[in-house]
């Protein structure tokens, strides 16, 4: 559904361009720079607006560590700008469907499932599944779908893709990597199915609490992620006894105020100068993500603790 709809407004983006060139030209502007001014225009598309949520976030978000001199702040815009234009642009509308690996059945490998955020697909971790994450892990994505569904929904769809990576894999407990919404998802998944086949949970900037920019967009989904809302409480309340690590960045274009990336209890681990979707392709970020798969759990895993299958659409444990 999100790879379609992108696909059409791909298209009419280049369409867009490419009467902006010609108008350009038509009044007298030199060919070359009218096709570059012309090619500019989808990357400043995605500019615009990211520059006001750097703005809104910096006004919002006073802390000392959120602080950044004009250079650094110009960089970080520019960084995330690109990040955007490459993830809504290319991978997503156009390589959404690129094939993921063979999972091999051994048990003894890290089983990893990654969950993408709010309006995106599985092609937000496509380098990384490609060519980041060690060939040693089975990893599988999921596509929550429809894009704009309630949090709650997309459990099902979660508990799917879980199954299934166990039974091709052999391990008894998958890692669930999240990023953004995906992490509220995999919570709701958490709260509606148990823990039994979850080793341990590693959100990336996950509005745990919430942010200002939901207020202003659509959807089920969007209204459960606004700042201490009725939702983001309800999951509070529920505890799930698995390993939480947090990823946060102390200049997160989206999440603001930066510091509802961080759940109550869960290891936080915050980086500098990296923004909203640029976290899903930084090498710093990618290198400390490997590290919190293969490190050992923190906490106690029952020794009963995913010993069988459950059979896909069971029934929601209580709580």
């Amino acid at each position: 559904m999100v790879g379609r709809l992108l696909r059409v407004t791909s298209l009419l983006v280049i369409l867009l361009a490419t009467i902006f060139a010609v108008w350009l030209i038509d009044l007298g502007l030199h060919p070359a720079l009218a096709v570059v001014l012309g090619l500019a225009l989808p990357l400043v598309m995605h500019a615009l607006p990211l520059g006001i949520e750097f703005v809104v976030g910096a006004v919002v978000d006073r802390r000392p560590a959120a602080r950044l001199g004009i250079a650094e702040g110009i960089k970080l815009w520019l960084t995330e700008s690109w990040r955007s234009f490459e993830v809504f642009n290319i991978d997503q509308p156009w390589r959404a469907t690129f094939a993921e690996r063979n999972i091999v059945a051994d048990p003894a490998r890290p089983a990893v499932l990654m969950i993408h955020g709010y309006m995106c697909n599985r092609a937000t971790w496509r380098s990384w599944v490609r060519k980041g994450l060690p060939a040693t892990w089975n990893v599988a994505t999921v596509n929550l779908e429809p894009a704009i569904a309630p949090i709650e929904d997309y459990a099902a769809s979660i508990d799917e893709a879980i199954f299934q990576l166990r039974a091709a894999s052999g391990a008894c407990r998958v890692t669930l990597i999240c990023h953004s919404m995906g992490g509220l998802a995999a919570r709701g998944y958490l709260r509606a199915y148990g823990i039994e086949s979850v080793n341990k949970l590693i959100t990336i900037d996950t509005p745990h609490q919430g942010t200002v920019f939901a207020r202003f967009a659509r959807g089920a989904n969007t209204r459960q992620m606004r700042r201490d809302c009725d939702y983001v409480q309800q999951l509070a309340k529920h505890t799930a006894a698995v390993d939480i690590i947090c990823f946060a960045s102390q200049h997160d274009n989206l999440i603001v105020p930066r510091d509802s990336q961080i759940l109550e209890g869960a290891e936080a681990v915050w980086f500098e100068k990296i923004g909203h979707l640029a976290m899903t392709a930084n090498a710093a970020v990618l290198a400390r993500l490997i590290q919190a798969v293969e490190e050992p759990l923190a906490s106690v895993v029952p020794e009963n603790a995913g010993q069988a299958f459950a059979p896909s659409g069971m029934a929601p444990a209580q709580g």
